[in-house]
């Protein structure tokens, strides 16, 4: 058993959606119009009905409504809409993982916070496309949900082995397995055609010094994600801060002083970022 075989495994359970392979391979290319994309995303209408209420939302603050998705292409960019394509998407793909293994909408809530996070720090950094930021920290853990899937049962052990203390779940894995969730996300991003980029935050957001010619864009992530987990569990700024990797720190620029102002807008967007693209969630985080 490793990652690359788990992540085949997976094509027999879920596979990523037809509209996320056509529009990365269209802009991909290099060659491609906002019509083009706007097609493609418009084959499935509860995609675009989506992607819609988020770009009308106070999210993007737009001073007139959009009503065409290639309007919306025009206005936000096709990044930004493709990135919103996989957040919807991704969301949509990992259904039927037991209960007893996974809270999806903790879950979700956890990835979108570190997402939201991790592209407003971006911003703040003035890091080009930060965008692409979103969606990196969106997917960073879909690894596990990918190892709920294809391994319940060892999944169940790990659990019991850690008793939910993430510190060790790395470790714990590699024990039960030969292989970590981190692994196996690195895999997935390969497999579904993403940029190397993505299989490094994936791969290395708890150790972005080892993320290579991406220890940025990592570390960014590794930032978000504390912030995030302690947001969930109650944690005071300091107690959030606390777990964030001094070169995280020195790789991007950042401190406990710039970031801690930041924490209460960065967490009210997420909220609204979540609801906005999975409405199902909304009354779950009220």
């Amino acid at each position: 058993m490793d990652p690359k075989t788990l992540v085949k495994d997976l094509d027999h359970l879920v596979s990523l959606p037809d509209i996320c392979i056509r529009v990365n391979q269209l802009m991909g290319s290099g060659n491609y119009s906002s019509t083009q994309v706007a097609d493609i995303i418009s084959q499935d209408a509860d995609i675009s009905a989506r992607l819609l209420r988020v770009v009308n939302s106070s999210f993007y603050g737009l001073p007139a409504k959009i009503e065409t998705l290639s309007r919306a292409i025009t206005i936000v960019g096709a990044d930004e809409l493709r990135n919103l394509v996989m957040a919807a998407t991704a969301m949509r793909t990992f259904t039927g993982i037991p209960k007893q293994l996974v809270d999806m909408t903790e879950y979700w809530q956890h990835s979108v916070t570190t997402g939201v996070m991790a592209q407003s720090l971006a911003k703040h950094c003035n890091i080009l496309h930060s965008e692409r930021l979103f969606v990196m920290g969106l997917l960073h853990d879909v690894g596990r949900l990918v190892i709920y899937l294809t391994l319940p049962e060892k999944a169940t052990d790990i659990l019991y082995i850690t008793g939910g203390d993430n510190w060790v779940l790395p470790q714990t894995e590699t024990e039960v397995l030969g292989f970590t969730h981190l692994d196996v996300g690195a895999e997935l991003m390969h497999a579904w055609g993403l940029p190397e980029s993505f299989a490094a935050v994936a791969g290395y957001h708890d150790d972005p010094k080892q993320a290579g010619d991406y220890q940025l864009e990592t570390s960014l992530v590794h930032i978000a994600k504390a912030i995030a987990n302690g947001e969930m569990v109650g944690l005071n700024v300091e107690e959030m801060l606390w777990a964030i990797n001094p070169f995280a720190w020195e790789m991007t620029g950042l401190s406990a002083e710039t970031v801690s102002p930041m924490i209460e807008e960065m967490v009210t967007k997420s909220h609204e970022a979540l609801s906005l693209i999975t409405p199902q969630y909304k009354q779950a985080l009220a």
